[in-house]
């Protein structure tokens, strides 16, 4: 504990008993520079243990009771740090009774003893995710709020790290109720008095409109609003401040942003907030004493639970960054050691739970006779990318996606809807790649090719992307952007200039489709226009994908409800080769059409934007998936991919497998057997928490707790309070599932004795009661020569899926055992396989560990040595 003079010390109310008064009083032999700062000096003075009479303390104009049961301190987390001199404000204030005599001096200089040493004080701390950094990383950390900040002091009302005073975070979103564009941080606008508010619905006006307008009142929620009555506000005062904590050790002030202070968990204002600069000072200390650091309970991103999806999406990036990287040392001429790699990426699927999307009843009853479903099953997923920067694991992706798996109605089934993408740019290092474009870039686009390329696996066949930017000042997932991170309008998100090559326009999203498609993930991509608008008999709008909230969807309910209103109308207007075309026979297809060809208007004015991806190749006639049978292709036409049905019906005669190119030209087609996933059956984990609920949920929630990413100090406080409510909100979720009489088994991994009950792990083939999770499995490769595991880990409660090497383990003992027969052949599972390897292995003349086919053939009789009970076992090598 620091000291200014001998005996004097800042005071520490938690240190005292309970059923003692607490005095305070300036110490004469204080410096009175301090007594004017608001590091002010005091002289503690504890009476006499025989006086019980009950008495307050005020300090710093807050009073506290001495017969709490819990506690007391001083006030150290405020919105703003006490002002200077004390002018106004009662820092002092001596309570006693009046036959109570003070203590004389001495006592007060062995007040020391009071304060609990520094391992039981070090027990009450865990408020500061600064705790669990390295000493290099709490240099990083303040260094970096130098840099961002202030590197000059100005005076004791600044904060010790960044050298800023009074921070305001940016106004919550506005948006004017008449022309739906948001208002600006520090413009004016108009809003009803609080007394006419209907609906629980907070209107506004923007200053243009209301200046604009010529009207005498406003109509909002069916109530009218007189102008002249509306009161004029300003959208700066709805800003609010950045709240200040005081370092127990030094008493100095700090922004909690700054200090990554989780106000959340220390709720009783019981625990003590040490800042950076101490902490430095205690590593020291620590280390010359040989003292342990303090452990930090709290939870990174690796510590949220892995999913399937997650575990296969984050290998495959690293498998990718990884060619990434000795392609662009190939290409630049550098040494592999010179290509920076980035470091601690860590991919989670933080929210997945079935819902159901209801369709608008005036737009299903629209399509009664087409038998249009009233609503489509999905599961919902949230996926985020985090990146450690400087100790902190900071959030810099996320995407928000739809599933519509085989059990959903068409037009819906085997359907996946990228709903919403959205970044922040911090990511590091700040490169570019052999191709040229940023490594940023190249991350995002990985990352959403491995996931078409995970539903590809799983079963589904078609993708739907919007490429819509926002609005500016618009967020999507995440709150407040950085300023510096413009907001591209629609040419610039489709377009992607390379370096030196300004001629050549690249197209963001199509530029990832040309990587899924070069690394067949993508069969084919087109627009919602082109496949649903041009050129087909079977326009209707009973085709269209229905997903809540798409563009198309939602102009498709609007247009229905006005058709319905004018059907007559319509009818009479429609010429009558429009109709014949569209085979209409009465007024419903009559009003189907006129919907189609409105929407049509509309969707290909930015048709671009709507993006349709093939996972599996469409037959060219009927427009149909090809998911099982065979698939008939022609190598001279590119894009001629028929089914079974088609070819059938196209076959001139039989046994002849051609097709004939612009009524002339005859080419053969070729045959490839499909067998796709006859399900998309989703075994992961299934998560759920209020907080990703949905997007607009989330975004609300960090608008309320002002959780922004305008400053990549605010972004590493942000995405630390997330990471907080989500590992809060599993836990609660875990034991709300317990106490609702779900019983969950609780499974630990073999190897480290982790829980893995919530999240992934792979089960052995051979002993299915030997598990691992995913970090032994990857790290400990010894697990891997004992023990027999599967490609995809699995869930509890979920079967693992076996491989092929179980066929050959299986096999290994009767192939050793088994002779040549008359026929010559053996009809055992994987025999001659096994045969195979053994013969191999006796002439192969390649030094050990060079030939491939050896290698796994010990693996495998490494794995049978493990299991094996035989103790005379004739495979070679076993015993």
């Amino acid at each position: 504990m620091p000291e200014v003079d001998k005996g004097v010390m800042r005071p520490n109310l938690n240190t005292m008993p309970n059923d003692q008064q607490l005095s305070i009083e300036p110490d004469g032999n204080a410096n009175k520079e301090y007594l004017e700062s608001k590091r002010s000096n005091y002289h503690i003075v504890v009476p006499d243990d025989d006086d019980d009479k009950e008495e307050d303390v005020v300090f710093l104009g807050e009073t506290l009771h001495s017969e709490l049961s819990g506690p007391s301190k001083r006030p150290r987390v405020v919105e703003a740090p006490p002002p200077l001199g004390g002018s106004g404000v009662e820092v002092v204030v001596l309570i006693e009774s009046d036959d109570e005599q003070t203590k004389p001096q001495d006592e007060a200089n062995n007040a020391d003893t009071t304060v609990p040493d520094l391992e039981k004080r070090i027990k009450k701390r865990d408020v500061s995710l600064v705790e669990r950094f390295t000493e290099e990383e709490i240099k990083m950390h303040i260094k970096s709020l130098h840099e961002e900040g202030s590197v000059e002091l100005k005076d004791i009302e600044t904060c010790q790290l960044c050298g800023e005073g009074q921070l305001l975070f940016p106004p919550p979103p506005l948006y004017c109720s008449l022309c739906n564009f948001r208002i600006e941080d520090k413009s004016s606008y108009y809003s009803p008095q609080e007394t006419i508010i209907s609906s629980g619905v907070q209107h506004q006006i923007c200053s243009p409109c209301y200046d604009r307008s010529r009207r005498k009142k406003f109509t909002f929620s069916g109530v009218d609003i007189v102008k002249a009555n509306m009161l004029k506000y300003n959208n700066a005062d709805n800003q609010d401040i950045e709240n200040w904590v005081a370092c127990e050790s030094c008493g100095k002030w700090q922004h909690q942003i700054c200090g990554l202070y989780n106000v959340d968990k220390d709720i009783d204002k019981t625990s003590d907030y040490i800042c950076p600069h101490c902490l430095l000072e205690e590593r020291k200390s620590n280390n010359n004493n040989n003292m342990g650091v303090h452990e930090n309970t709290d939870l990174g991103a690796k510590d949220l639970p892995e999913t399937i999806l997650s575990d296969f999406i984050e290998k495959r990036l690293t498998r990718r960054l990884k060619e990434e990287r000795h392609q662009t040392a190939e290409t630049t001429g550098k040494s592999i050691d010179d290509v920076s790699l980035p470091d601690d990426l860590t991919l989670r699927v933080v929210f997945s739970a079935d819902k159901i999307s209801h369709v608008n009843k005036t737009f299903s009853d629209f399509l009664h006779n087409e038998h249009y479903p009233s609503q489509f099953p999905y599961r919902s997923k949230v996926i985020l990318l985090f990146q450690k920067v400087e100790g902190v694991d900071v959030c810099v992706f996320a995407m928000i996606v739809q599933e519509f798996g085989s059990e959903c109605s068409q037009p819906n089934k085997r359907s996946v809807y990228i709903g919403y993408l959205d970044s922040v740019k911090y990511f590091r290092p700040e490169r570019v790649t052999f191709s040229g474009e940023a490594l940023r870039t190249f991350v995002f686009h990985e990352i959403l090719i491995g996931y078409l390329e995970y539903c590809k696996f799983r079963g589904f066949t078609t993708g739907y992307i919007w490429a819509c930017p926002p609005q500016k000042g618009q967020d999507y997932i995440m709150y407040s952007h950085p300023k510096t991170q413009q907001t591209p309008n629609t040419q610039k998100l489709r377009q992607w200039s390379v370096f030196f090559l300004p001629l050549f326009i690249y197209v963001w999203y199509v530029s990832m489709l040309d990587k899924a498609k070069e690394q067949r993930v993508v069969t084919n991509d087109t627009n919602l226009y082109d496949r649903f608008f041009v050129s087909t008999c079977n326009s209707t709008a009973a085709r269209l994908p229905y997903f809540e909230g798409s563009f198309w969807s939602f102009n498709a309910e609007l247009l229905s409800q006005k058709i319905e209103s004018q059907v007559q109308n319509i009818v009479k207007s429609l010429s009558k080769r429009a109709l014949k075309g569209s085979n209409s026979k009465d007024a419903d297809d009559t009003k189907n059409v006129h919907l189609m060809h409105e929407l049509g208007k509309l969707i290909s004015d930015q048709k671009e934007d709507l993006i349709v991806v093939d996972l599996h190749y469409t037959c060219t006639r009927c427009s149909e998936p090809i998911l099982s049978g065979l698939r008939w292709f022609c190598k001279r036409c590119k894009n001629l991919h028929l089914c079974q049905r088609c070819h059938d019906l196209e076959e001139e005669l039989p046994g002849e497998h051609t097709h004939t190119m612009n009524g002339e030209e005859k080419h053969s087609l070729l045959e490839v057997v499909r067998n796709i996933q006859s399900t998309t059956e989703d075994n992961d984990v299934i998560l759920g928490n209020n907080t990703f609920e949905s997007r607009q949920m989330f975004l609300s929630f960090s608008q309320k707790h002002n959780y922004c990413f305008d400053t990549l100090r605010r972004a590493k406080h942000s995405s630390m309070m997330i990471l907080h409510h989500l590992h809060t909100s599993n836990k609660l979720h875990h034991s709300q599932k317990i106490s609702s009489g779900g019983l969950l088994q609780v499974v630990t991994c073999m190897a480290c004795e982790k829980d893995v009950s919530r999240t992934i792990y792979y089960t052995c083939l051979l002993c299915s009661s030997y598990l691992a999770c995913t970090s032994c499995y990857n790290n400990k490769n010894v697990l891997r020569l004992l023990h027999l595991f599967p490609v995809v880990p699995s869930t509890q409660g979920i079967p693992p899926r076996t491989v092929g090497a179980l066929e050959i383990l299986q096999a290994l003992l009767h192939a050793h055992a088994c002779r040549p027969t008359a026929t010559g052949s053996c009809s055992y599972p994987k025999c001659s396989v096994v045969k195979t390897l053994f013969n191999h292995s006796e002439v192969c003349e390649k030094q050990p560990g060079a030939c491939n086919t050896c290698i796994n053939l010990g693996r495998i009789i490494s794995i049978h040595a493990y299991h094996c009970q035989d103790p005379n076992c004739s495979i070679p090598r076993c015993r």
